[in-house]
């Protein structure tokens, strides 16, 4: 059986082509990070723990890691001192005020006014569970 010859001529393929080619080479690659994501995943652990070990046992870091501790204490302390005397200090300026102004419920007779709609129309449709409200005002201005 005679030796099969193979040219490979690049500039024969067409652009569509080495796009697809592209697209679903680069698809293809992706799912198969995707799928290594677990195992690096676990690599790194490893390694960031034994990172962990290394600078806080090994090297004494627990010292200083406790006194950034203690310092973060601190500044969270007195952070929330700040904001909790600056609520305070709103409460007793404005808290006692009441600045909002509640309307009265609306009643049927000004509903129907507001629809030009017959008062007993509006009981009728409080107790339909579906209305088909039709817009007269926007075929009137078209």
């Amino acid at each position: 059986m005679p030796e099969i010859e193979i040219r490979d001529n690049p500039k024969l393929r067409s652009f569509f082509r080495n796009i697809t080619e592209l697209t679903f080479t680069g698809f293809v690659w992706g799912i198969w990070a995707y799928l290594l994501l677990p195992l690096v995943n676990i690599i790194m652990w490893i390694v960031g723990l034994r990172i962990i070990e290394r600078s806080v046992v090994e090297e004494l870091g627990y010292a200083e890691m406790l006194d950034l501790i203690g310092k973060m204490g601190w500044i969270i302390l007195v952070v929330f001192l700040i904001l909790r005397l600056w609520g305070l200090y709103n409460y007793k300026r404005f808290g006692k005020r009441s600045r909002r102004k509640s309307s009265s419920p609306v009643t049927t007779e000004q509903l129907a006014a507001h629809f030009n709609i017959p008062a007993e129309q509006v009981v009728s449709m409080r107790s339909q569970k579906e209305i088909v409200w039709e817009n007269t005002c926007a075929s009137e201005t078209s």
